[in-house]
């Protein structure tokens, strides 16, 4: 059924969104199990939450619901029908780490001073106010920097200032959540989101510093979004680590085909189905993803503003290989399209035997190279070991790693999906 009401262009636009996470409960497709499990572990005293996953899988998009029920919204629960009546009331700060954030010490300084988290709220309780104008000026300089500003603009002075004792950023980042917990402010306490955590370069002493603060501070968790390595790794560290996740591990899967679906039709109703998508288009851009919703959000983004501009109302099969070829060209993913230009560089026996790679990957996520190799075989690639041998090094990305004789993985689920998707860049002949 159609909407005679044409949709401004950014309606459009913003129907699906790849740029951004989820965090409209409207918007939120699927993950049921997730969403439950998640507001589960807010409710169990003493644990932190770990939601891991694969990059394109949605992470951030739970985490968000993470922070909306944190702040008392039950829509999406109530959007579930979950028929939970418990209205949490916690002060959240919600930092994404980057490539920026090098260590232990440069988080717990980010969460000082970010405006999102303390730093401007530090200032407005007096005994958080006395101890940052009596940190060392050592340590003044790791957390604001020579003559810094937090964001409040309040200047600090002080960090010129000669102190007789040091303390450690953990243990002024402990007394200064200790006192905000003091305060009462929140009936909860306080919980930090901590969001692309496998972007840390050295997360060494994480583990410790979140042992002491479980010990010492009350009312206090973390929300840890990153892969699963990471995590375990971090809980590997300290001997009595692991009880800090408890029961409260959310690992991401890949999206059911049911739940892509919703995406799509969550994307069609915000413009009123003006613009839709065929029976096959919806089921190939499905196929396409492989599990990942941001490729759903991705291809689709794009396939609608070519229907808009084309005047077009159905979205068909062709038009979603049409879209692909164009993504693909235009390096509208240009981290994705640069790591499969990087595998590929000159040569298409390359190419032939990655996609050959890519479409052998099995439900453990491993790839026999027995059947990979007649896929490229048959491709005329004569020694496709040899490739093989190239896209396990840097100077090729390093996308795939040996798992075992005869047996590889691909180290990114969403770049499997990537490959699999675009279309071949170079001819057979083109080999160099």
């Amino acid at each position: 059924m159609f909407n005679s009401g044409k949709p401004a262009l950014f309606e459009v636009e913003n129907a699906f969104q790849p740029a951004k996470e989820i965090s409209d409960v409207r918007r939120f497709a699927g993950r049921a199990k997730a969403v439950g499990a998640v507001f589960l572990g807010l409710m169990a005293e003493g644990a932190n939450i770990a939601i891991v996953g694969n990059r394109g899988i949605g992470k951030t998009s739970l985490a968000r619901q993470v922070q909306n029920f944190a702040n008392g919204d039950n829509d999406l629960l109530q959007k579930l029908k979950f028929g939970y009546n418990h209205v949490f009331d916690f002060q959240v700060f919600y930092l994404t780490c980057g490539t920026s954030t090098a260590n232990k010490d440069e988080l717990l300084s980010r969460l000082i001073t970010s405006d999102q988290c303390l730093g401007e709220w530090i200032y407005d309780i007096p005994k958080t106010k006395k101890l940052i104008h009596n940190i060392s000026p050592k340590l003044s300089a790791t957390i604001f920097g020579i003559g810094g500003e937090v964001s409040t603009q309040h200047s600090i002075e002080h960090s010129r200032e000669t102190v007789g004792v040091s303390h450690s950023v953990d243990t002024i980042f402990e007394n200064i959540v200790t006192s905000l917990v003091d305060q009462s402010l929140t009936k909860d306490g306080i919980l930090f989101i901590i969001d692309e955590f496998d972007q840390i370069k050295d997360p060494s002493g994480i583990a410790s510093f979140l042992k002491a603060i479980a010990t010492n501070t009350k009312r206090v968790k973390f929300c840890i979004v990153g892969v699963a390595n990471d995590i375990q790794e971090l809980m590997q560290e300290h001997e009595s680590s692991d009880r800090l996740f408890a029961g409260t591990i959310v690992a991401l899967e890949p999206m059911s085909r049911e739940e892509l679906g919703e995406i799509i039709e969550i994307a069609e109703r915000n413009i009123g189905s003006y613009i839709t998508f065929s029976e096959d288009a919806r089921n190939q851009l499905i196929s396409i993803a492989q599990g990942h919703p941001y490729l759903v959000h991705l291809i689709g983004k794009f396939a609608f503003r070519a229907a808009y501009m084309a005047s077009k109302r159905v979205i068909r099969s062709e038009d979603v290989g049409a879209v692909l070829r164009s993504i693909a060209e235009n390096a509208s993913d240009p981290v994705l399209e640069g790591r499969y230009r990087k595998a590929v560089a000159s040569s298409a026996l390359r190419e032939s035997v990655l996609k050959a790679l890519a479409n052998a990957v099995d439900d453990r996520s491993e790839v026999w190279t027995t059947s990979a190799y007649k896929t490229a075989l048959d491709a005329g690639v004569e020694n496709p070991s040899q490739y093989v041998g190239q896209l396990v090094t840097e100077e090729y990305g390093a996308e795939i790693e040996k798992v075992r004789e005869r047996y590889y993985r691909f180290k990114d689920s969403l770049f499997v999906s990537y490959v699999r998707a675009r279309p071949p860049m170079l001819g057979i002949s083109q080999d160099s």
